[in-house]
């Protein structure tokens, strides 16, 4: 079993390799094997297709910001603590690897495996929820919000605003003011009573 382990965990670090250095329409299996240092058939016995590959590449992301917020993150500390801890790292993330979060996603999308796109978000979904539940119980934030479907509304926002800095190029200055609007946004939207529409 660990022989298996270490062969897919090879293929998954080449694929970032070959991924992040050819882009997603660029990169072929050959080459990924290649930097691998494997058969191809080696490949199809864990992936059917380049595309296969990037749901694992996904996970991967997903799980080292959930890692990273299990570590640093305290419930204690309040939800404007967590919540800029999440937009630094997620921010961090996509400035130090410009290119991986948008091939996984673009990846993702083209492969039509979206529910396998919520399970792997899912951990980072509830951890964020267990941030709005907290602050709901230590009355910083409306009752009346819906932890689950917030979570998920704050992680897109991070995210596509994250990407966007890359897409537009943003300077240091402008990031760092754009983090600052995002958490007050994203505070303000919490602490507001929800309207509800019928």
């Amino acid at each position: 079993m660990a022989k298996t382990a270490n062969k897919k965990e090879l293929i998954l670090t080449s694929a970032y390799q070959v991924f992040k250095e050819n882009g997603l329409e660029d990169t072929r299996v050959s080459q990924i094997v290649k930097k691998a240092g494997i058969a191809q058939g080696t490949f199809y016995l864990y992936y059917q297709s380049k595309l296969d590959v990037l749901p694992d590449l996904a996970q991967q992301i997903i799980s080292n910001y959930t890692k990273y917020l299990t570590e640093h993150g305290d419930l204690d500390a309040g939800l404007d603590y967590n919540l800029r801890l999440a937009i630094n790292r997620i921010f961090e993330t996509n400035q130090e690897d410009r290119t991986i979060p948008s091939i996984v996603y673009a990846g993702i999308t083209r492969s039509g495996d979206i529910d396998k796109w919520k399970v792997i978000y899912r951990p980072l979904y509830d951890l964020v929820a267990n941030y709005l539940e907290a602050a709901k119980k230590k009355g910083d934030i409306g009752t009346d919000i819906d932890a689950d479907y917030y979570s998920e509304f704050i992680i897109s926002l991070i995210e596509t605003t994250a990407r966007g800095m890359i897409l537009f190029q943003r300077t240091p200055e402008e990031i760092k003011k754009y983090k600052e609007e995002l958490a007050s946004f994203i505070l303000n939207a919490v602490s507001w009573d929800p309207v509800k529409v019928l």
